[in-house]
């Protein structure tokens, strides 16, 4: 597998405006990529009702989190400044062991690793982030292998980048490897977008069939996830018309990023709808969303899609970023947008609210039964509780 160094700007203008700056940060030498290591962490700190901090080793900053199986993954950086470099940990057992990484670029070297999938058989695709240049844009790097080693292969500038480029909402490893966003098809119209590695290059699609902006249809993708056959993204289509602008949720299948399938999550009246994370297991996938002002569920089976039915909780609707997590026995829904309420599961059907110790959840996931929530912002980044399901 190879992946690419990303260059965002809005025009070749501003490329050119950067690249001087931007070829100083490529003749950086230092950050040496990680030597293979496993780290003991100091002793969780227990929380209110359960929870335990789960300290992370040296400076990293966390800014992704994966369950791979039994092993939680870790992706962010370390340092700061000249001396940032990208990290990834596994977390195995009572320990953290670094994932060796190589840059193959100035803006690699740097980069926090903020997108990750890892795929049931250790493959690890990650993108991520550095800032840089004379006008401080943003610079994608993708890097895949697998949690043996990941390496960075830079590509040409406009493969993710460029005047059309919308945004990256995430990526699979299984069972294939993507990336899914958007680009700009037309001067008024944002399509969902899907990148394939094909022989050390990332091809772009848009307008694949139903994944796509069509009429007075706008969709976007917000979330990716995948089971052991299909790639599932969730998110909204919004139509406007002379009756004014309505949101539906949406998630869209597909197994080989050629053939599409379509579900329709929200409803097709009454209020507004919004799909905002997925998380998947097995042959299925929990989606965590909002109908209206309320906090919304759907369970993605591989033949159907239902609503769930969850306590009522009430939310902003449109700015409502609730997250998900699911292993195939147990479910977690957090509210999201600095609420502390989170909502768990063992079968989708009798629903438990309790109290996380931080608001502002970025990521959830579930790893040997262990629930474990990201607050990159919080006084301790990450925390899990040990019996997620038996929450109270």
């Amino acid at each position: 597998m190879h992946r690419v160094v990303l260059s965002l700007a809005t025009t070749v203008v501003a490329l050119t405006a950067c690249s001087s700056a931007a070829d100083r940060v490529d003749d950086v030498s230092s950050n040496p990529t990680p030597v293979p290591t496993s780290l003991a962490p100091p002793p969780r700190a227990t929380l209110p009702g359960g929870w335990f901090a789960e300290p992370l080793p040296g400076r990293t900053r966390p800014a992704s989190v994966e369950a791979a199986g039994d092993r939680l993954v870790v992706g962010g950086s370390v340092g700061s400044g000249d001396g940032a470099r990208p990290r990834l940990l596994a977390h195995e057992g009572s320990v953290w062991a670094d994932v060796p990484l190589e840059p193959a670029t100035g803006y690699g070297r740097i980069a926090s690793l903020v997108h990750l999938a890892v795929a049931p058989d250790g493959g690890v695709v990650a993108l991520g982030n550095a800032t840089g240049g004379a006008h401080l844009m943003p610079r994608w790097t993708a890097w895949s292998g697998t949690l043996d080693g990941v390496a960075e292969v830079p590509q040409v500038f406009e493969t993710f980048g460029g005047p059309s480029a919308g945004g990256l909402t995430g990526l699979t490893a299984a069972p294939v490897d993507a990336v899914v966003g958007s680009w700009a098809t037309s001067p008024s119209r944002l399509s969902p977008a899907v990148w394939r590695e094909d022989r050390g290059r990332w091809v772009r699609r848009t307008d694949i069939g139903p994944f796509s902006s069509a009429g007075d249809v706008q969709a976007l993708p917000t979330a990716v996830g995948a089971t052991g056959s299909a790639v599932v993204v969730v998110g909204t289509e919004t139509v406007t018309d002379d009756a004014g602008t309505r949101q539906t949720a949406a998630a869209w299948t597909t197994p080989d990023l050629r053939t599409w399938r379509r579900l329709a999550l929200g409803p097709s009246d009454g209020p507004s709808s919004g799909a905002v994370d997925v998380a998947c297991a097995g042959d299925a996938c929990l989606v965590a969303g909002w109908v209206g002002d309320r906090l919304a569920g759907w369970r993605i089976g591989a033949e159907d899609v239902r609503r769930i039915r969850l306590p009522a909780v009430r939310v902003d609707p449109y700015v409502a970023q609730p997250r998900a997590a699911y292993d195939g026995s147990c479910a977690a829904i957090a509210v999201g947008a600095g609420s502390r309420t989170a909502l768990v599961s063992a079968d989708t059907a009798r629903w438990a609210a309790t109290d996380l110790p931080q608001p502002h959840v970025s990521h959830l996931a579930m790893a040997r039964g262990r629930l474990f929530v990201l607050t990159p912002d919080g006084a301790t980044a990450l925390v899990s509780h040990a019996e997620a399901c038996d929450l109270r």
